[in-house]
């Protein structure tokens, strides 16, 4: 069952930078990172409250423990909005790929994530060709991109870690709505601490964005895809989860293409059926 959640987890996230690219160029990047991060949160809450018996057992401690995995996600969240605001999704994307080998690396090292060397040989395989996929290495980088590609590699450590430490916290806590629901009321206090002491409250206005279909269409994609994604890793092992959703890559691009008129070469169609392949082996190794 883990591996099918993976998969539906992987087409949601492939499509969720082709909807903030839509949006991103004509909005304050400020706007989009709190009003997005807030609008998940409260949902989160709110299927917390409803799904689970968090209101009766609610502890404090517990707020407290999981800070660290909002904290880390909430940076990625933020690096990868302004990634794709200042640089063009081909040359984001297969950089914010490389959260995989983070993931994947924490996975093995602390979790003891048991891979035999074919599904190794296989999930580095995939890793280096879903980096590669979407790299334009004609295309010269003016000051916007490199700044774009910057916080990409931001993106890559935060939500590396962030995907780890969600298999950590689910093992912990057993139940995923457990897990986002305090990850969602931290995550809600942080953005109305910072407008707080910031004094930028009109920065949490959804009628100062434009585009807002895009937006909303990102934030419920963004949403669906990491709460399907914590699903998967109650039974899937963290380095394989990651593994196989960098895949998402192939949605991406693909999607670019079509909507975001990007041009692709025979090569990113070949690297296409590589990612394929690779994500196949390691589902029929994992069943």
């Amino acid at each position: 069952m883990w591996l099918y959640l993976c998969l539906i987890s992987t087409v949601l996230s492939g499509f969720t930078s082709i909807a903030m690219k839509k949006c991103s160029k004509n909005n304050n990047s400020i706007t989009l990172s709190l009003v997005g991060m807030l609008i998940s949160d409260i949902v989160y809450i709110l299927i917390g409250l409803f799904f689970t018996d968090v209101i009766h057992s609610f502890d404090i401690m517990d707020l407290i423990k999981i800070a660290p995995l909002t904290i880390i996600q909430m940076l990625g969240y933020v690096c990868g909005i302004l990634a794709i605001k200042y640089a063009s999704v081909s040359t984001v994307a297969p950089i914010r790929k490389g959260n995989t080998v983070v993931t994947l690396l924490l996975g093995i090292l602390i979790l003891k994530d048991n891979l035999s060397y074919i599904q190794l040989f296989f999930a580095a395989i995939l890793i280096v060709l879903t980096i590669l996929l979407a790299k334009n290495g004609d295309k010269k980088s003016d000051k916007s991109e490199i700044k774009g590609i910057l916080f990409a590699y931001g993106f890559v450590v935060f939500n590396g870690i962030s995907g780890f430490l969600n298999k950590v916290y689910i093992n912990i806590y057993e139940s995923p709505l457990i897990v986002v629901f305090y990850y969602a009321l931290m995550g809600a206090i942080i953005v109305l601490l910072y407008c707080l002491f910031t004094n930028r409250w009109k920065y949490l206005s959804l009628r100062k964005i434009s585009l807002k279909r895009f937006f909303l269409l990102h934030s419920a994609l963004d949403l669906g895809a990491n709460l399907i994604n914590r699903f998967s890793l109650i039974d899937g092992q963290v380095s394989t989860v990651s593994v196989i959703t960098s895949s998402s890559i192939i949605i991406t691009t693909l999607a670019s293409r079509f909507i975001l008129k990007e041009k692709i070469t025979w090569k990113k169609y070949l690297m296409i059926l590589g990612v394929f392949i690779c994500v196949l082996m390691l589902a029929i190794m994992k069943k």
